[in-house]
């Protein structure tokens, strides 16, 4: 009966009035929780569910339908990766190669959909580097390969990027790489879209186009970013281009539209000859196709699915001959995209996607008696306003140029780019040569919107960002100011509005505390940003992980922004060695440094920089710093050794940043420093806390009362040992390793109060 009755409703339409919004909602709320319920709880649930069906709380009913799905597809998930108890350990495996291989200089990366191994749990599919392979990876091919997997794991930051939810979402069973072995071997190839694209890859590599150009073709055809430039980023990113430049709803949405135009079109010319049909249903049939192709063509991931699921709902309702409102398709496109990503609700594109179509559709209205410049102006503010709070909430930098930059190139990339580049790939597969000439003109485009980006001189007094820390309230403080100029034209004084919103971007984020400490999770690596009231200095920046990734861009810059910091004071980079100073570049370039010390003058270093010398010291907000290592005759030890030491004392309150010292330098510091004494407050443990620091004398010496360690997890280095943390619990010290907690932040009151919060504590979820 039950089954029945649902069956109706679902079939009747109904269902889309309501219980699309309660299924879709039922799924949000299981994406925040920090652990799952067992079988029992969620048995109750669907039995609960299937009651309130029946007694007529059909919303409630859909609700709890929605978070027993949610709780399924978790549970499938997790079952499916690999086991902690097997992190690191190693497997023979066959797979085929999905996607497109990334080659990042010395490594490829790639994902293997897995069809045998001598894993259990069975995985699903895996995502592993091969470090110098000699052939070249492709789309398609069958390996059989020894690898060494871990179990899915992401750094854990303030405003950071959360790696495992995108894992997970992305179906990936393990991370790893692969290893030498004489069992490594090509088994054979099969076709399949991917190995089209990665032919199709090749063809506009292989044209004669500038580099730059090149990549940016290849993200709009073909969905692959990994040969955009990171100048190209950089300029994309500041002026809010980065979803116009990849491949995305509004591309979809675009070649939806011409699909539709070509249908019925044709359908129409058929018409001409006496033949009866319907230029509207040719036209949506045709719209669906191409949506369909460019998906595919695109990867088909999931931001190009989620798109395709809202387009479709739309197309379905013409092909159905079934009327949809507004509020009806909106529901079922939301219901559809969390069907296919259960954990969509974490992802800022989901927020960007729904917010733009629920602009068009319910505020475009308002703008309908406007003259057709006015309107275009009036719509792009709308549709600005209404992502102004998934922006700030997700804490994505919010250019003020934003909205004025994409009403010029949304339609110049949208109208006169895209079509180009498309049919340039389409007519690739007949000639090449006339492929090139398509393709010259998008690129030459495309070449002129990035010289015109990096023409525009923005002063160093006007913040390119706005200025305030990015939480919920100021979202929501902002959207309602900006709102108010939508009010009646009779309302006198609401054009005073605009000058609170330009005085916002200059509004002096302050720290609340008078001294705090981040120490940020990096990896096996470090990076530690120390504020106080009106400056910030920022240790280290984190590894680089080849060319197309460093924690400075991915970790440490998102964290100053959400901070609402613009400009660094003072950047220390302790010595040259990757896992300190691989990030240093590509934070620099984003978020300057006034001044840029470096313990190894030795290394070599693209940006302005002066040594760090012992007996430098200055105060900033009533907070000391003092420069304690290196000396002038340290110059002739190693690179660790020679790492920039420095102590911050707030009142009685001692923080030691040590860098990579070891014995040697830990006893030199301790005797050219005689008034060093303990207790330190927090201390960075030396080298990670590997076994060649952290001597008895030195922590004997300073009597630390709490200890932080920045190291990878489960890193082949061991870091930290065993004994070292040992020394440390044996002289009292409560030991904190970002490895296990995620990012760790130590903030001091006015009284000297310390207040201690980690990552994985503050953010809580069931994969973790």
């Amino acid at each position: 009966m039950l089954i029945r009755v649902v069956f109706k409703e679902l079939v009747t339409g109904t269902f889309a009035v309501y219980t699309s919004y309660c299924f879709a909602l039922g799924i949000f709320v299981v994406a925040y929780w920090p652990a799952l319920p067992g079988a029992i709880a969620t048995s109750l649930l669907l039995v609960l569910g299937g009651a309130s069906f029946l007694y007529r709380f059909r919303s409630l009913a859909w609700l709890l339908w929605g978070m027993c799905f949610a709780i399924y597809w978790g549970h499938s998930s997790l079952s499916s990766q690999l086991p902690d108890s097997l992190t690191p350990s190693d497997h023979l495996v066959t797979g085929v190669i999905q996607g497109m291989p990334v080659n990042d200089g010395n490594r490829q990366r790639f994902n293997l959909k897995i069809l045998e191994s001598t894993s259990s749990p069975e995985l699903r599919r895996i995502r592993i580097s091969w470090y110098q392979p000699q052939v070249e990876l492709q789309p398609g091919q069958v390996w059989k390969l020894l690898v060494r997997l871990r179990r899915p794991r992401g750094n854990i930051n303030p405003g950071g990027f959360d790696y495992q939810a995108w894992l997970m979402r992305n179906d990936i069973s393990a991370t790893g790489y692969v290893r030498e072995s004489p069992q490594n071997r090509l088994l054979h190839t099969v076709g399949s879209i991917d190995s089209l694209r990665f032919r199709l890859r090749e063809a506009i590599l292989s044209s004669p186009l500038s580099e730059q150009s090149r990549g940016l073709i290849i993200a709009l055809t073909l969905g692959d970013r990994s040969l955009i430039s990171a100048t190209a980023w950089q300029r994309l990113t500041q002026f809010g281009l980065v979803h116009l430049l990849v491949v995305s709803g509004l591309h979809i949405g675009l070649v939806a539209a011409i699909g539709y135009w070509v249908g019925s079109t044709l359908v129409r010319a058929v018409m001409v000859f006496g033949v009866t049909a319907n230029s509207v249903y040719g036209g949506a049939m045709m719209a669906l196709l191409f949506a369909m192709g460019y998906s595919l063509l695109a990867g088909f991931s999931l931001p190009t699915q989620r798109a395709l699921v809202m387009i479709s709902v739309a197309i379905g309702g013409v092909l159905l001959n079934r009327h949809l409102s507004k509020s009806n398709g909106f529901g079922l496109a939301l219901a559809g995209v969390t069907v296919i990503d259960p954990l969509a609700v974490l992802s800022a594109g989901f927020w960007l996607s729904f917010g733009a179509v629920a602009g068009l559709l319910w505020l475009v209205p308002w703008a309908a008696n406007l003259s057709w410049g006015w309107r275009a102006l009036r719509v792009q503010w709308l549709v600005f306003l209404v992502l102004w709070l998934p922006l700030v909430f997700w804490q994505l930098p919010i250019a003020w140029l934003s909205p004025l930059v994409n009403l010029l190139v949304i339609p110049w990339i949208g109208f006169l780019v895209v079509p180009v580049c498309l049919m340039g790939t389409v007519i690739s597969l007949l000639s090449r040569d006339m492929a090139f000439h398509l393709w010259a003109v998008a690129g030459w485009q495309l070449d002129q919107l990035m010289t015109l980006l990096g023409g525009i001189s923005i002063p160093r007094w006007l913040p390119l960002y706005p200025l305030w820390p990015t939480t919920l309230i100021s979202a929501c403080l902002l959207a309602v100011l900006a709102l108010l100029l939508l009010l009646p034209r009779g309302l006198s004084g609401r054009w005073l509005i605009v000058p609170l919103l330009v005085a916002l971007f200059f509004f002096p984020n302050n720290n609340p505390d008078p001294l705090s400490l981040t120490v940020l999770d990096v990896g096996q690596g470090l990076s530690v940003v120390v504020r106080t009231r009106m400056h910030t200095l920022v240790y280290d920046a984190g590894p680089a992980h080849g060319k197309q990734f460093d924690t400075g861009t991915a970790v440490v810059t998102p964290y100053l922004r959400r901070q609402g910091i613009t400009g660094v004071d003072r950047l220390i980079i302790s010595h040259g060695d990757n896992d300190h100073a691989g990030g240093a570049s590509g934070l620099n370039s984003l978020i300057p440094a006034s001044d840029v010390l470096v313990g190894d003058t030795q290394s070599d270093y693209d940006m302005p920089v002066r040594p760090c010398r012992a007996g430098e010291s200055w105060r900033w907000d009533g907070v000391d710093f003092e420069v304690l290592h290196p000396s002038q005759r340290n110059q002739d030890s190693d690179g660790n050794n020679r790492s920039c030491v420095l102590l911050v004392r707030y009142g009685t309150e001692q923080i030691l940043l040590t860098g990579d010292i070891e014995t040697s330098a830990e006893r030199q510091l301790l005797a050219s420093n005689k008034d060093l004494a303990g207790p330190i407050r927090v201390l960075l443990a030396p080298h990670h806390g590997s076994q060649t620091s952290s001597s008895q004398r030195f922590v004997t010496a300073l009597s630390p009362q709490h200890v932080v360690f920045s190291a990878g997890y489960r890193h082949h280095y061991g870091h930290p040992a065993e004994a070292v943390q040992e020394r440390y619990r044996v002289a009292g010290a409560t030991l904190w390793n970002t490895s296990e907690q995620g990012a760790l932040q130590f903030s001091w009151s006015t009284t000297g109060n310390i207040e201690v919060t980690t990552g994985r504590a503050d953010r809580r979820r069931y994969w973790y």
